[in-house]
């Protein structure tokens, strides 16, 4: 089966609220990449353009290895063109380089969003700011440019994506998901099937990323009171995902989503984490698309 059959036309919006948002770090995503990997029941694209807009909300930690938990909320866009250019808050700036009916390859950027010590985020709904990274100090903006490669057959789909850091963190981040998307059994909205898509994913950093976001110099240790710590690579995190897609209409469609990770390596040895945060990442999330096309 050619692999747009299975691609959505729905944005999983309240996935895009963790990457967002000021102060809102982190690779985890709810979905390794829900808007190729659902299946939602909207059928084909009518034209060149896709375009996709949402509105969600996201329950997450405050920042990657917070303890403290908000609700977030906010809007979403989406654009893609041919099926091979896409513009996307979650999927970031690329195209198809390779394309077949059962491969994707080519060349991504994406933004990862300032890490504030003060704990301020936007799209705050509810949940008050974290006081875990007083003493750390700002982590800036970055840029992040790489490329990916996918491979789908049937409901099964596996990608693998691999980004350096251009200003910011400057570290190395490589990411590996699967999913495995069918239609429920018997559930139907409107005659349109429910959709289920669930799989794991990992996420492996250098130590450049590490030392930024987990690592504590003299400097920090004196202002936060932390324990020097100098952070090495490996592997980040583990865990897995599943989005339920539930159709409204021909073009509107309710996601649903739920996710858990777990920190590993130095990232679940620093002393941010350990006295300060939580090994345990998890997100639940709710959202409502509207896809059209030309």
């Amino acid at each position: 089966m050619h692999v747009s059959s299975l691609r959505p036309r729905t944005l999983l919006l309240a996935l895009t609220l963790s990457a967002t948002e000021a102060g809102a770090q982190g690779p985890i995503r709810a979905d390794p990449d829900p808007s190729r990997l659902a299946n939602a029941p909207a059928g084909e694209p009518d034209g060149d353009w896709q375009i996709q807009l949402g509105v969600g909300a996201l329950y997450a930690p405050a920042f990657l290895g917070s303890k403290h938990y908000q609700l977030r909320a906010g809007p979403n866009i989406e654009v893609r063109y041919k099926d091979r250019y896409f513009v996307s808050l979650i999927d970031g700036i690329g195209f198809d380089l390779i394309k077949s009916d059962h491969f994707r390859a080519g060349p991504i950027v994406k933004y990862e969003q300032k890490r504030r010590e003060s704990g301020k985020t936007m799209l705050l709904v509810a949940g008050g700011r974290s006081d875990a990274l007083r003493g750390l100090g700002d982590v800036s903006a970055t840029a992040e440019a790489g490329g990916y490669a996918q491979y789908q057959t049937g409901g099964f789909s596996a990608k693998t994506e691999v980004r350096k850091g251009l200003g910011g963190h400057d570290g190395l981040i490589a990411q590996i998901g699967a999913r495995y998307t069918t239609q429920l059994p018997g559930m139907r909205v409107g005659g349109r099937p429910i959709s289920l898509s669930l799989g794991p994913r990992t996420t492996i950093v250098d130590k450049r990323y590490n030392r930024v976001y987990f690592g504590v110099d003299a400097g920090q240790s004196a202002r936060s009171g932390l324990p020097l710590f100098k952070a090495k690579g490996g592997l980040l995190s583990y865990g897995a995902g599943a989005t339920l897609i539930v159709p409204v209409s021909a073009r509107l469609n309710a996601a649903v989503l739920g996710g858990y990770d777990r920190l590993a390596g130095d990232a679940a040895r620093s002393p941010l984490v350990r006295q300060r945060g939580a090994r345990n990442q998890a997100s639940v999330g709710l959202g409502l698309i509207y896809g059209f096309g030309r």
